[in-house]
């Protein structure tokens, strides 16, 4: 498994956060925000110079995350996203050396207890014209979405039935969406999709740090490992303030301190 963290999750600076990533040994970093806004819609001559100071730093980028489709899949945005947005995301991961692009399935309606077959048919739509721009759709599973579980996102996945589309495995965002058990009974029906990991987790449905919530990521960990599974474990830490009784770390803001903790726990679970 390979060790990464979002960028914007250590610092919102990325000058920053490539630093202090660098600092820290970890060798991959994700990217979803810039001063800019959300990648990839800012400038080209800023996210060269964000791809120039990860080579400078001696540090490659295990995905791009921008944010498609956490919208309405009858929004305007949808066109549009598809046409221009996702071609530009992939042009971009590629020039950054990754070939992974993370997507949404759009944001759930509550009137309806099934995703509409729009939900199925854009995201086979995205998975291939991914697929021709030479990178790979990971459909991340996510709260306020079709495919809020694991369960439900392997479900549209295999709906989809496209060897162009994977499961981006959060088992945090599961357990946000109310999944009693991410990890181990919903992963056991799911690992065969998964081909990219993001590590948080959460309790009483607000974000907590790693080792402080219902994820029990020493085994899911460990199954990974026992799968065989050799991509990438992304640390997404989702908490900015410092929890009560924490020591602060010298030189780091809260939410690097958050960053740093998890980090450190992370390591203890892998080494």
């Amino acid at each position: 498994m390979k060790l990464s963290i979002f960028t914007d999750e250590i610092s919102p600076d990325p000058a920053r956060a490539i630093t202090l990533a660098a600092e820290w040994q970890v060798p991959y970093v994700e990217l979803r925000g810039l001063a800019g806004g959300r990648f990839p819609r800012v400038s080209d001559d800023e996210l060269h110079t964000f791809h120039q100071m990860v080579i400078d730093a001696g540090l490659q980028v295990s995905g791009v995350s921008p944010g498609l489709c956490k919208c309405p899949v009858d929004d305007p945005s949808v066109e549009p996203d598809l046409a221009e947005l996702l071609p530009r995301a992939c042009d971009w991961a590629l020039r950054l050396g990754t070939d992974q692009v993370s997507a949404f399935a759009f944001r759930r309606n509550d009137d309806e207890s099934e995703p509409p077959a729009a939900v199925a048919d854009h995201l086979d739509e995205m998975a291939e014209k991914t697929a021709q721009h030479g990178c790979r759709l990971i459909l991340e599973n996510e709260a306020v979405c079709w495919g809020a579980t694991g369960a439900e996102a392997a479900a549209l996945i295999r709906r989809v039935a496209s060897p162009h589309l994977s499961l981006l495995w959060d088992p945090g965002n599961s357990a946000m969406a109310g999944a009693p058990c991410p990890y181990p009974d919903e992963y056991a029906d799911l690992k065969d999709l998964v081909t990219h990991v993001h590590l948080k987790n959460c309790k009483d449905r607000q974000w907590a740090l790693i080792d402080d919530g219902p994820i029990d990521w020493s085994g899911q960990l460990s199954a990974l490992k026992a799968d065989g599974y050799n991509g990438y474990i992304v640390i997404e830490t989702h908490l900015k303030q410092r929890p009560k009784g924490l020591p602060t770390i010298a030189g780091l803001s809260e939410q690097e301190a958050n960053s740093r903790h998890n980090l450190d726990y992370i390591r203890t679970l892998l080494y």
